[in-house]
């Protein structure tokens, strides 16, 4: 493929494209939608989620034990492709007050929890499947717009997400996720990924450090504001620090050990997340005690990733190309207009993914010919050079953003570092009763 020209290479310097948490404006102003997930009208389909909003059928090893929660599971092929879709678990929900919306959002926590699809350190990611159908940016993102941390406590799951307050932690039962009734209506899908590194050992280490920083929570972001919320997604704490991520995993320990009561270290939603994982390989001795370079037992769910992957691994913008190869060589190339030429219906978009898509207009200029180029049957290693000017046009900068947990967990197993476990859907009495029937079928 040809190289980008100067041109797209300045806009895409000049772009402030942020692969992380939605912008604070959309994240206050919630997408168009809210209500419970639509039913599809094929019979043979629960959700219409298109390829670049699924995983191939073959990343889907994590196994789940059905029978241990009451909740119908079905394979959710999507309409384009079939080897990619999503194990979707319905949840019923009674209704759209925001009261229904809750409690049935502390349900699923609590009966998960119990069966095991909602471990701790797994992180959860908000999925819109109404994003579908509306600009290149939010497909590339693959619907995903937050990420969120659990926990288990009592037995049940709890969420623990930057920016740490009201709006956000909870039993997924908050604002962000159950609605307010007002101008925020929450969401109704939620995928389930997995750290392959979590052990019991780093579930239970994890939890003592959750329980560590609920203590000192008031005083290092409220009186000392240390840890805020990060509105520059496109530089990680890391680089605008300067510093390698063993030592911000380890700066965060000391934070919230109340060790450093000085440092400022705001993160965005999925970087929280990261550092957490990273730091459950640690005691607070191991932590306290760390030299300057940061403690030797800060071990990383998976290293940051490029915008667009070499040889060798995976970029965090590539989850819907990992669609398209999946599907049959003769159909590749036709999927790539979906992506990045729907025909620009932002219809369900909030006035603050607008603004991001519009932002990030010329760096889907460069990924579409990309895509088309590797849909074609070109190699990674003849994209090769491509992919470094797409990666130079922002900074180079290596990321963890929320897409970048699904995308990693989409690699063939043996390489990827994190598993996906399911997509939660809350849908209403007929889709519930749908998905009681699509769960007779065979689901991987």
């Amino acid at each position: 493929m040809k190289l980008l020209s100067r041109s797209l290479l300045a806009a895409l310097a000049l772009s402030s494209v942020a692969f992380g948490c939605a912008a604070p404006a959309a994240e206050e102003e919630a997408d168009v939608g809210g209500s419970a997930v639509s039913t599809s009208n094929d019979p043979n389909r629960l959700v219409d989620t298109p390829f670049y909003f699924a995983v191939p059928k073959e990343a889907v090893t994590t196994p789940i034990d059905r029978q241990k929660y009451p909740y119908p599971t079905v394979w959710n092929t999507s309409p384009e492709v079939e080897n990619d879709g999503l194990r979707m678990i319905a949840i019923r929900q009674a209704g759209q007050d925001v009261a229904s919306k809750k409690a049935a959002r502390r349900e699923m926590a609590a009966k998960l929890a119990a069966a095991g699809v909602l471990a701790d350190g797994d992180v959860v990611l908000t999925f819109r499947p109404e994003l579908a159908g509306t600009m290149a940016y939010p497909h590339i993102q693959m619907g995903v717009t937050h990420a969120g941390l659990v926990y288990t406590q009592g037995g049940a799951a709890f969420n623990i997400d930057s920016p740490l307050d009201g709006q956000y932690v909870g039993q997924f039962d908050t604002d962000h996720y159950a609605g307010n009734g007002g101008d925020d209506a929450g969401t109704d899908a939620l995928h389930i990924v997995r750290p392959k590194l979590m052990n019991e050992g780093r579930r239970a280490q994890l939890r003592s450090w959750i329980g560590t920083l609920k203590g000192s929570l008031p005083r290092f972001r409220g009186e000392r504001q240390q840890l805020m919320f990060q509105s520059d997604y496109l530089t990680p704490i890391y680089a605008a620090k300067q510093m390698t991520t063993r030592q911000t995993v380890t700066t965060l320990g000391k934070i919230i050990l109340e060790q450093d009561r000085t440092t400022k270290l705001p993160m965005f939603c999925s970087e929280f997340a990261w550092h957490m994982i990273a730091l459950s390989g640690c005691t607070a001795d191991e932590i306290k005690n760390a030299p300057a370079e940061g403690a030797a037992c800060v071990d990383a769910p998976f290293e940051p990733m490029p915008l667009v992957g070499s040889a060798d691994q995976v970029g965090l913008a590539e989850g819907p190309l990992l669609g398209i190869l999946a599907a049959p060589q003769d159909k590749r190339a036709s999927l790539v207009p979906s992506i990045f030429d729907p025909g620009a219906n932002a219809g369900h978009l909030s006035s603050g993914h607008r603004a991001v898509a519009e932002q990030v207009a010329p760096l889907m200029a460069g990924l579409s010919q990309y895509y088309g180029a590797r849909a074609m049957g070109a190699t990674p290693a003849q994209t090769a050079p491509a992919a470094a000017q797409l990666n130079a046009g922002i900074r180079d900068v290596r990321n963890y953003s929320p897409t970048a947990f699904l995308v990693n967990a989409m690699q063939s197993d043996g390489v990827r570092k994190m598993d996906y476990v399911a997509t939660v859907v809350f849908t209403d009495n007929a889709g519930y009763a749908k998905a009681k029937t699509l769960s007779r079928n065979p689901v991987p």
